[in-house]
C-alpha cells in the first residue's frame, strides 16, 4: 500500500514527502512524527484562509489550483475543518471558505488534531528505554513547534518569501 505522507526526523527536518512504498504503520517506526497528506494539505489551505482573510471567502477550486491539491480531496479536508469549527463555508457566487475566528487564535496543532485524531510523538518510545529522557525533549520540541498560531506561521510565511525574493 502506498502512504502520502510528510515524516520528521530526529532533528525537526521534514525527511521525506511523497510516496512511500511502506504502510502508515512501518513508516511510523522509523520517524517521531508522520504528517499525512490529509494533515499537511488541510494546514496548506488554513494558512492560505489565514493570508488571504482580507479578501472574503477563497473557493476550493482556488487553493486546489495554487497548490495542487486535489479538489476533491481538498473539500473533504474542509469539511471536516468545518466540523471541527475551525473553517466556515459560505454559499453563493461569492462563496467560499475562511477562517472561523481569528488566526491568531488558531494553533497549528488544532489544525492537525483535527484532522489526523490526537497526535502521538514517538509512539512506543518506552519512557524506561535508555534514551527515554531524551525523547522526551524532542517530543516536547515538536508539540512547541506545533503549537504556534496560524498568526505566527503566516508570519514565518511571509518572511520566508521576502529572504527567498531579496536574494536574487
Amino acid at each position: 500500500m502506498q502512504v502520502t505522507t510528510t515524516m520528521i526526523d530526529f532533528f525537526g527536518e521534514f525527511a521525506y514527502l511523497g510516496q512511500s512504498p511502506v504502510s502508515a504503520a512501518a513508516a511510523q517506526e522509523d520517524y517521531l512524527f508522520t504528517l499525512s497528506s490529509r494533515g499537511l494539505y488541510g494546514l496548506t489551505a488554513v494558512l492560505e484562509l489565514g493570508l488571504r482573510a482580507d479578501t472574503g471567502p477563497i473557493q476550493i477550486k482556488e487553493i486546489a489550483a495554487a497548490h495542487g491539491i486535489p479538489q476533491h480531496y481538498l473539500e473533504q479536508i474542509l469539511v471536516a475543518l468545518k466540523k471541527g469549527g475551525l473553517v466556515q463555508s459560505f454559499r453563493g457566487n461569492q462563496g467560499g471558505y475562511a477562517l472561523n475566528g481569528r488566526a491568531d487564535q488558531l494553533r497549528v496543532y488544532d489544525v492537525l488534531a483535527c484532522l489526523e485524531g490526537e497526535l502521538e510523538v514517538a509512539p512506543g518510545v518506552s519512557g524506561a528505554s535508555r534514551l527515554g529522557f531524551y525523547m522526551t525533549n524532542i517530543q516536547k520540541a515538536i508539540y512547541r513547534e506545533l503549537d504556534i498560531t496560524i498568526a505566527d506561521l503566516m508570519q514565518q510565511y511571509q518572511e520566508s518569501q521576502q529572504a527567498f525574493n531579496y536574494s536574487i
